[in-house]
């Protein structure tokens, strides 16, 4: 199919110039308006499957900007705000749904405005990593109040209103977990996946805030099925990426590398991210850091930096996992200026009023690079929380990563309350092979039993079984004997430097 695609793509990069040159003649002539516009939502079309959302967003207000009427211009602005979404512009995105709604009550269509206030409602709570600047306190709720003063009996705009209601709500909170299970229902019935999507991805926070990693990996993957049969448009773009995307991070919570690469490797192939590296390899980075297959994850890195630049550096709070797995990379491998770089990425990228400490991914991968290079103490000190004190889903989907490192921290500095903190890193790594394993492996080093080599031999078999390649090399070095230098080998083939054990 990429044969295909490529012969269509270079197609279209031969008339586009053709395309647009005709569409500015038309646009400028009064009475070639009817022809500008059906000629500008092909153009947006054209570019949004051409991997240009960028253009595509402008090519749909432009269409607006030259419909007959209200009911046209409502539609066009609903697809440039979806391309926006699509781009990770969410400014953009909020601020056209706004205007299509207000389009829709001109057309004397208030049920499809209600959808669109809905959707600018649920985009305060649900999208604040696509924005560059905080929405105001109340907006969402005064949207809502808004979006059901017009809905009328309209199924698909209560669905729509329930969701905005559910993100407006806490994670943790049964009414929240109630009104998702309503919408769900309701955009089901109402026969709309893209609001389905919605509710379900709702759905998957509620889980990880809970710590069901199993169950909210489940929900997310219900999501990529219930939208595969969409068509993938300027309106669904961003449901179909977000579903890939939050597959792939509980995939990683739940420590199935092998299927978060493969969701991963979707979000990357997605076409509208042709031209977007920091949107297509964000996901896939992580991972790759993670399974120990670094050379992969720096040269995804370099495709992230310049698409992120050419993109303007945008502000996109959801994309600084990826960053900060590159950076940690780096310093594995001994480059603290290219870390430090990486990190100074992150910050450009930050979400406004989100801290990164909330997620506590951040935690983890300086914790994993301290203990690289034995300093245990160090390790310790960062990671202050303790697992039952994470809240919300972002936090939640690393709970099993950092719990796992938290025991191995207590273990490697002779905490007095290492037993305890076993025990319950234990329960925080049940959904987790990988964690589960390093928790193995701190056990098999306390007390009597410590270095024994019957207890670390089978983490090293899990981690490997699991496709971690970076800890089942460190498991092998803590082993000793021939091990030991199968481990080092292993490790340097990585580009890593050498790992400091004994730690001390």
């Amino acid at each position: 199919p990429d044969a295909a695609g490529h012969a269509w793509r270079s197609a279209f990069d031969q008339l586009a110039d053709e395309l647009r040159a005709a569409l500015r003649w038309a646009a400028a002539r009064n009475g070639q308006r009817p022809e500008a516009y059906r000629l500008a939502i092909a153009l947006a079309e054209l570019t949004f499957a051409r991997g240009l959302p960028g253009e595509s967003q402008r090519r749909y207000e432009q269409a607006a900007g030259l419909a007959a009427d209200d009911a046209l211009a409502a539609a066009a602005l609903r697809c440039a705000a979806g391309a926006a979404r699509s781009r990770h512009v969410g400014d953009d995105a909020f601020r056209l749904q706004l205007a299509a709604a207000d389009a829709a009550v001109r057309a004397g269509d208030p049920a499809g405005a209600a959808m669109d206030l809905a959707q600018a409602a649920e985009m305060c709570h649900r999208m604040p990593g696509l924005m560059a600047t905080r929405r105001r306190e109340g907006q969402a709720d005064e949207l809502i109040a808004r979006g059901e003063a017009l809905a009328g009996g309209n199924l698909a705009a209560a669905a729509r209103l329930l969701t905005a209601e559910a993100y407006n709500g806490d994670d943790t909170d049964p009414v929240t977990a109630e009104l998702t299970e309503r919408a769900i229902v309701l955009a089901r019935r109402a026969g709309d996946p893209l609001t389905e999507s919605a509710a379900l991805d709702e759905l998957t926070s509620i889980q990880l805030a809970r710590g069901e990693i199993r169950g909210a990996l489940a929900s997310a993957l219900r999501r990529t099925q219930a939208l595969d049969p969409l068509p993938v448009t300027a309106r669904s773009g961003l449901e179909h990426s977000d579903a890939l995307c939050m597959a792939a991070e509980c995939a990683t919570a739940a420590g199935d590398l092998r299927a978060a690469r493969q969701l991963a490797e979707r979000v990357r192939d997605l076409p509208f991210h042709r031209e977007e590296g920091h949107l297509a390899t964000a996901r896939l980075i992580v991972v790759t850091a993670l399974a120990g297959d670094w050379d992969e994850a720096l040269a995804l890195a370099g495709q992230f930096r310049d698409g992120w630049e050419q993109a303007g550096r945008p502000r996109a709070g959801n994309l600084n996992r990826g960053a900060y797995a590159a950076a940690t990379v780096h310093g594995l491998r001994g480059d603290d200026a290219a870390r430090t770089a990486w990190l100074d990425v992150v910050d450009a990228l930050a979400t406004p009023g989100l801290a990164l400490s909330v997620m506590h991914f951040n935690e983890f991968f300086d914790a994993l690079l301290l203990l690289h290079q034995g300093r245990a103490a160090a390790a310790m000190q960062t990671l202050s929380a303790t697992p039952e004190q994470f809240r919300g889903w972002a936090a939640g989907m690393w709970r099993p990563w950092y719990a796992a490192l938290w025991a191995e921290a207590a273990v490697l500095t002779g905490r007095p309350d290492v037993t305890s903190r076993i025990r319950r890193a234990r329960l925080a790594t049940v959904d987790n092979p990988i964690a589960a394993a390093i928790v193995a492996r701190a056990e098999a080093l306390t007390g009597e039993s410590a270095g024994d080599r019957a207890g670390l031999a089978p983490a090293a078999e899990a981690l490997s079984a699991a496709g971690c390649r970076y800890q089942w090399a460190r498991t092998l070095i803590a082993m000793g004997g021939a091990e030991r230098a199968r481990g080092q080998a292993e490790l340097a083939a990585m580009g890593a430097t050498v790992m400091a054990w004994p730690p001390g």
